[in-house]
């Protein structure tokens, strides 16, 4: 059944937001408990850094790019409470099942599944978020949803390397796997499906598109493909030096795993929730007085997050922790901008093939390249520098970065244009139309 907006449904939207909160949570907790358990992992199953960058990264992001698509397909045409329902309950399932894989290739099977079920989550919920809040209180809703990144990793580390020490790997794959089943029966019976477009200032295009009219739609969008290329390239930077991190930490300081993923879950916790919630509120703020800080804000932080990332490598003592804690702050307040200006520029209709779109590159290039190029490089540097090796790659990863500023930047010149024809069509006055008519 489909509810309209209105005043008493404001405090609902909320809660909403929360359940989704709780839902990208546990999608990030099942996703990154992996990442503490590389090294164990690596030890019992005889692997080499390729294959735990495979695992970690080309293995899960394939999958969950490829499924996104057809899945967020499915969700503008249905209801979209469901999708992300049945896509939590096979994710969980199959992270709970990662915990039996007796070889790589069980392993690998296993997160195929995670990233089927996982790829039915975001795309669905920024198109739910989007119809439950209006344009200027978007990057605020999808930076608080973005939170869930941050709580995902923090658990996924502390839980993870704590079940490790105390358990073995396997049985933090049950402990991370099991709570998503409860959630999602929580999310099927509570949240209810609006109706599309329902937060916007006028009457929304409702029309289907057509496979054609898909690809036009969205190629003539040139602020999008450049910024959504640009994520891409954060994200390469970004994944893969989240990802090698604690592997890094293990390898050239000898630390446990529970200690270490406390250690960092607990740093996690904190910048990322200070960079997530920050990045959404300032880009709302100053969004309003010109749309192109949706995507010269996340430039910004991505232009300071290199430098950080370089001096926590090279970098040594107490200090390196510092340069980390600045660094998630930075890689985690770019992402809620440039999806809620995703939903701004996209028919309704579209929002979340698009955003599918904008997490298939992300993931492609950020998950899926970054961690499986640092795990080539590292073995490649490993017989001439040792530990050192991995420092090296991930220096050479921060290269990523930098090209997806340039690219951002050029798409920030685009954009006016692009929302201006979108506003045309949705019959949205101009800028200098509505200030034509305060006057």
């Amino acid at each position: 059944m489909l509810h309209p907006v209105s005043e008493r449904t404001s405090r609902y939207s909320w809660y909403v937001l929360a359940v989704l909160l709780c839902v990208y949570s546990v999608n990030w907790m099942d996703r990154y408990v992996l990442i503490i358990l590389l090294e164990p992992i690596k030890r019992d199953l005889k692997l080499s850094d390729t294959a735990l960058g495979l695992l970690s990264g080309f293995v899960f992001a394939t999958i969950y790019s490829l499924a996104g698509i057809p899945i967020a397909r499915l969700a503008d045409r249905t209801v979209r409470r469901t999708v992300i329902a049945t896509g939590l309950a096979v994710w969980s399932v199959m992270t709970t099942l990662s915990g039996l894989a007796a070889s790589f290739a069980q392993l690998v099977a296993a997160r195929f599944g995670v990233a089927l079920g996982e790829s039915a989550c975001s795309p669905a919920a920024s198109s739910l978020i989007a119809d439950y809040f209006p344009a200027e209180r978007r990057a605020t809703a999808f930076a608080i949803y973005g939170v869930g990144i941050t709580i995902g990793m923090a658990l996924g580390l502390a839980v993870g390397g704590w079940a490790n020490e105390l358990y073995g790997w396997r049985a933090a794959f049950f402990v991370a796997g099991l709570p998503g089943l409860a959630l999602a029966l929580v999310l099927r019976l509570t949240v209810r499906e609006p109706i599309r477009g329902q937060a916007e200032p006028v009457a929304m295009d409702h029309a289907q598109y057509s496979a054609a009219q898909t690809v036009r739609t969205i190629l003539s969008c040139k602020s999008f493909l450049a910024y959504t290329v640009g994520l891409g390239l954060f994200s390469f930077s970004g994944n893969a030096f989240e990802t090698w991190t604690p592997v890094y930490l293990i390898r050239a300081y000898h630390l446990g795993t529970g200690a270490l993923g406390s250690w960092l879950g607990s740093l996690e916790a904190v910048s990322g929730l200070i960079g997530t919630v920050a990045g959404g509120l300032v880009a709302d703020r100053l969004g309003r007085r010109d749309p192109r800080w949706y995507l010269w804000m996340p430039a910004t932080a991505a232009a300071m997050m290199v430098p950080l990332m370089f001096e926590f490598l090279h970098t040594r003592g107490g200090v390196m922790y510092l340069f980390y804690f600045l660094t998630t702050i930075c890689s985690s307040s770019y992402m809620a901008p440039m999806v809620a200006i995703t939903q701004q520029i996209m028919p309704v209709r579209l929002r979340a093939l698009a955003t599918a779109l904008l997490y298939l590159l992300l993931n492609l290039i950020g998950p899926g390249a970054g961690p499986f190029v640092a795990g080539l490089l590292s073995d490649r540097f490993a017989p001439t520098y040792g530990v050192q090796g991995l420092r090296l790659s991930l220096t050479v990863t921060l290269l990523g970065a930098v090209c997806g500023v340039v690219l951002t930047l050029w798409g920030a010149r685009a954009l006016p244009e692009d929302l201006l024809r979108v506003g045309r069509a949705a019959g949205i006055p101009s800028p200098k139309a509505r200030a034509a008519e305060a006057q």
